[in-house]
């Protein structure tokens, strides 16, 4: 990117930082699944909430009708669908077959979206923001505030956002006895809702402030966070998480007071990993100049801490690496890009298929191919290629009609 592009990409977020501008952005169309068709043999489908039928249903076994509402209420245009025969199969593969009539219609909600941003004291180091030398620089923090101003009034009108921050506004550093270090609201400071950008911007310190401090306590504002969305955001709704943080998590209440800050928590991956497992609900994470280094507080390797969470959390990076690493302003407004994009693209899936290769997908009843490298084809994938598969994602093209309110139909079939 040339300094040229570099310095009008800055000038349009410090335009929005200072004017709270609601720009449009690309319409966000995350998917919600409504159940469609039927599962053979008669046994019920284990997820809650769903329409599929059982050869117990008054429905016929090859008919079923889609229901559900889109982002302005209206009916679903996606029709009706129907399944054909089961395939055959032999005796091993038989009742796992049962699914061969499952599909799914899913046609566009609102995503619900909380950002976890992290204000410990290490984001008021500065950082070249801009690529441009002859500039002054800023703080990491300062490139963060700018950046989700950004963000939240690019999105307003297509995501419904909350922010938790860790620690809180009101914490400070006092070692040894971290009274206060580590303080996390128990609820979001901003719960989630449409048009929050003006409560999101207005809970942050502000851009410029050096008085904010804190260590990193990340599990706890995950924690709130996850909270939060499985009490406000429907089940079914396209649910995520953007975590965004400049080093390894510290805080553990298990640690002794004057160690606290020292010890990094390894319950980070584990919350990320149960979360998107259990809940499917992903998590992207996003470093802010992560290095590959030693780091002493907490003392482990902030790079190789933050891989771990970032594996787990079923959201990975494009490029081969699970996080997004911001060295620069410019590369953060590039991550969140990429993240919301992935977002909208997501479709979650009701019940996970038996069998997650033969899996069919139709986008405006066009069938599309199962892809490799989502970053460079057109198609579908798996966000973590070895699952769990309750989501898949859309990619090149077949993201970009979803964007523009296209239909998904997805299929389950028998390997054959």
């Amino acid at each position: 990117m040339n300094s040229g592009n570099v310095r009008n990409r800055i000038a349009l977020i410090s335009m929005l930082a200072v004017l709270g501008a609601c720009n449009e952005g690309p319409t966000s169309r995350a998917m919600t699944g409504t159940t469609a068709g039927v599962t053979a043999g008669g046994d019920e489908s284990d997820t809650e909430g769903d329409d599929s039928l059982t050869e117990g249903d008054a429905q016929s076994d090859s008919e079923a009708s889609t229901g559900g509402d889109t982002l302005d209420g209206d009916s679903n245009s996606g029709g009706s669908s129907e399944s054909g025969e089961p395939a055959d199969s032999d005796d091993d593969e038989g009742e796992q077959c049962e699914q061969a009539q499952y599909s799914f219609t899913f046609t566009p909600e609102t995503p619900n979206v909380m950002l976890v941003l992290d204000k410990s004291r290490s984001m008021s180091n500065l950082w070249d923001h801009d690529l441009d030398g002859s500039t002054p620089m800023i703080s990491r923090y300062h490139s963060l505030h700018n950046v989700t101003r950004y963000l939240v009034n690019a999105f307003a009108d297509e995501i419904n956002f909350g922010a938790q921050l860790f620690p809180s506004a009101d914490a400070w550093l006092d070692e040894p006895t971290n009274d206060f270090s580590c303080l996390v609201e128990g609820d979001p400071e901003v719960p989630l809702g449409p048009n929050s950008a003006a409560d999101i911007t207005a809970v942050m310190p502000p851009a410029d402030d050096f008085t904010f401090s804190g260590g990193t306590p990340a599990v706890a504002g995950l924690t709130s966070a996850i909270d939060h969305l499985l009490d406000e955001a429907p089940a079914d709704s396209n649910r995520a998480i953007i975590f965004i943080t400049d080093g390894a998590a510290n805080c553990s209440p298990d640690e002794l007071p004057e160690d606290t800050l020292f010890v990094y928590d390894a319950e980070v991956p584990q919350l990320i990993e149960t979360t998107y497992n259990d809940e499917g609900i992903p998590v992207y994470v996003v470093g802010i100049n992560i290095m590959d280094e030693m780091g002493t507080k907490p003392a482990v390797n902030p790079f190789e801490a933050i891989t771990d969470a970032a594996e787990v959390g079923g959201a990975p990076a494009p490029g081969g690496h699970p996080f997004y690493n911001a060295f620069n302003e410019i590369d953060l407004v590039d991550a969140l890009d990429q993240v919301i994009s992935d977002i909208e693209c997501t479709v979650n899936l009701d019940v996970e298929p038996i069998f997650p290769d033969s899996v069919g997908v139709a986008v405006d009843l066009e069938d599309i191919d199962q892809v490799d490298d989502c970053e460079t084809q057109d198609g579908w994938t798996y966000p973590s290629e070895d699952g769990p598969f309750n989501s898949i994602l859309l990619c090149g093209s077949a993201c970009d009609s979803i964007q523009n309110g296209g239909v998904v139909d997805v299929e389950y079939l028998c390997p054959g």
